[in-house]
């Protein structure tokens, strides 16, 4: 009787710090202590930034997505709209870094056999390497059109290589109190980040 397998991928998303919170005017609610507050609009403006899924920050701020959704095209709660708007903008950082890990390290992908965890791997995304090097240089990997266009607006690589010097120069010292930072020990390259060791050994029950 053949073993059956069973593959099970999971995902990593690498740690980004909370963005700016974004300043807005939060819309009508019926009642003071339920439904939308001004405080579960924000808990809700945070985590979309953070995250830029509309249903985990509903959830979050402990409110349906619908109810989201509805409090969006509410009159009067133009503000919460345009907070949604710079949120998802502000949520790109997050979501771009999560593009470039999956194409370089890929969706981890781990193989049970009754049960038991017998191989973990990872599978790197040709698609979305293809696709950033389509973006990211496309005088050498766009398409015609793209190509075109580079050449006659400039060559983005070449934007970037004369100004990153520029801007790396003029990078200063951040206060632990304005922006906090954990040090983290060595890279984990199970995860393809940085890790502490009480983490791992959180995770191991070492």
């Amino acid at each position: 009787m053949a073993t059956r397998l069973k593959v099970v991928t999971e995902p990593t998303e690498p740690d980004l710090a909370a963005p700016p919170q974004i300043e807005f005017d939060p819309g009508p609610a019926r009642k003071r202590n339920a439904g939308w507050t001004a405080e579960r609009q924000r808990i809700f403006i945070d985590h979309l930034a953070l995250t830029g899924l509309a249903g985990l920050a509903a959830a979050r701020a402990g409110i349906s997505s619908r109810s989201a959704n509805r409090l969006r095209n509410k009159a009067g709660a133009e503000s919460f709209a345009r907070a949604w708007d710079a949120a998802l903008t502000l949520a790109a950082t997050r979501l771009s870094t999560i593009v470039f890990d999956r194409a370089v390290n890929g969706r981890v992908e781990r193989v049970y056999r009754d049960g038991e965890l017998v191989m973990e791997r990872r599978i790197p995304s040709d698609y979305l390497l293809t696709w950033l090097l389509s973006r990211l240089d496309p005088v050498q990997f766009g398409s015609p059109a793209a190509k075109a266009h580079a050449l006659a607006t400039g060559n983005p690589r070449d934007a970037a290589r004369n100004t990153l010097p520029q801007l790396t120069a003029e990078l200063t010292d951040v206060a632990p109190e304005d922006c906090p930072c954990e040090e983290a020990d060595y890279i984990d390259h199970r995860l393809g980040e940085m890790a502490m060791e009480d983490e791992v050994r959180s995770s191991t029950g070492d």
